[in-house]
């Protein structure tokens, strides 16, 4: 790909359009040298090619770019002899070929005419197309329905998406009903569009949120992968719990967590008012679904079917919140050891859960001392003894005679736990601490264990 920040003319777009807006023509001047090679390529071969979607509209907004995204009358075939091994058919029976650059890859789109949508999730046949009108009038929303021509610095823009974009309203590209029966996936983008971050919480147009409503049924023939992808990004947003609860007003929370057709207008307001970005996925998964029991959230989690490791740590964070820690400082090091860098959102999602009292694993109240604890945890020390256990098997066999097998692992686990207790720094604290501890003659499975709880 050539290194020159010049940009070739194109083919022409087949609609009008308008000088790009400062904050766009200032991006423009800016956008990767990669993009400007793509650009120039497809220009060179006589075709057209636009930046478009996401892209265009958050460079509108002032906000962070993430992937740019490019459209253009060159045929997928063409397109790959065009940028041979740099091309990579990800996409190339729906058109889409990605780009390798130097420090990130494109998506290049062939411009399309589709035909009939029948499952709810794509076309039954593409037609390559080269207009680029067409192309944007089947996209999801009129602020994603806008493309820029680089070397004109010119901004197409069919549908009034600055409009929108100036109104903070998320609309569809003409008939609602339509876009909602082509793509059930484009019910939750348009809950997800409502959430921009620190621009606020964004309005549904009247027409498109009707459409939303009526054409939940849809959803179930979306992949729940899919599904979760978008729920994800909401889950995670800066204004979830009113997302949340307009879904639940809605019925469409059903589609994604079958247990949780409604969810605690409580729990939803705690979410807004104390999530932060401390607050990961898995924590906020288990905070939604707090009243769960352990079967159900399971049973939830599996239909997700969200990454392994991710449901299992839900599971896990899950049901450490039914347990309070006892109010001492002994028992918080061992809270704190075993919960990691949870130990801290556990305790406030304790207090929480108390304050308001929300039934934990839907069997009521916490049982505890909340109180006492939250005056401890405050006053409690960092840790200053290492994690790992400061004496090992050949150490407690020399100054206990025990042999190797199960009763010397349980001994060694026994003193760690000691060690963590009572922030043990020194080898000879822990040989004072087993010469206290009634070892020989009392049964090796009833020992204290380093667990919590």
């Amino acid at each position: 790909m050539e290194n020159t920040r010049e940009v070739y003319f194109g083919k022409e777009a087949d609609i009008g359009g308008l000088p790009c807006p400062e904050p766009l023509s200032a991006w423009i001047d800016k956008i990767p040298q990669d993009v400007i090679a793509i650009l120039n390529s497809l220009a060179n071969a006589g075709h057209g090619a636009w930046i478009v979607g996401g892209c265009v509209r958050d460079a509108l907004l002032g906000v962070r770019i993430g992937d740019i995204d490019i459209c253009s009358t060159c045929p997928p075939d063409a397109v790959m002899s065009i940028f041979g091994t740099k091309a990579i058919p990800t996409g190339i029976e729906f058109g889409t070929v990605t780009i390798k650059g130097i420090n990130q890859h494109y998506e290049l789109t062939t411009l399309r005419s589709e035909g009939i949508y029948r499952d709810g999730r794509r076309p039954e046949q593409v037609q390559w197309g080269v207009s680029l009108l067409e192309d944007l009038s089947r996209r999801d929303f009129t602020f994603n329905s806008m493309a820029v021509d680089v070397a004109r610095k010119r901004l197409y823009d069919p549908f009034d998406g600055i409009a929108d974009l100036s109104e903070n309203i998320v609309r569809a590209v003409g008939d609602p009903m339509k876009r909602c029966d082509e793509d059930g996936l484009r019910i939750f983008r348009a809950y997800r569009f409502l959430d921009r971050g620190t621009l606020g919480l964004w309005k549904l147009d009247n027409e498109l949120h009707r459409a939303m409503q009526l054409r939940q049924p849809i959803l179930a023939k979306v992949a729940i992968e899919r599904k979760w992808t978008e729920f994800q990004k909401i889950l995670t947003g800066h204004h979830a719990a009113s997302i949340i609860k307009l879904m639940t007003e809605d019925g469409a929370v059903q589609y994604i967590l079958p247990n949780a057709r409604f969810v605690n207008p409580i729990i939803l307001s705690l979410l807004d008012q104390y999530a932060d970005s401390s607050w990961t996925v898995k924590h906020r998964l288990a905070f939604l679904l707090i009243e769960f029991d352990s079967a159900d959230l399971k049973s939830s989690l599996k239909a997700l079917k969200i990454p392994k490791s991710l449901m299992l740590d839900t599971i896990k964070f899950h049901r450490f919140l039914g347990h309070v820690p006892e109010p001492r400082k002994s028992a918080l090091r061992v809270f704190r050891y075993c919960l990691k860098e949870d130990a801290e959102i556990h305790s406030k999602f304790q207090i929480l859960f108390d304050d308001a009292a929300v039934s934990v694993h839907g069997l009521g109240p916490l049982a505890g001392d909340l109180d006492g604890l939250a005056s401890k945890w405050i006053d409690l020390e960092p840790q200053q003894t290492q994690n790992t256990c400061l004496v090992d098997g050949h150490w407690i066999m020399k100054r206990t005679g025990v042999e190797q097998g199960e009763r010397l692992g349980r001994l060694k686990e026994w003193l760690h736990r000691l060690q963590i207790e009572y922030d043990i720094k020194t080898v000879s604290e822990i040989e004072s601490r087993l010469s206290l501890i009634q070892w020989q003659h009392s049964d090796h499975s009833q020992w204290p264990k380093l667990s919590f709880p």
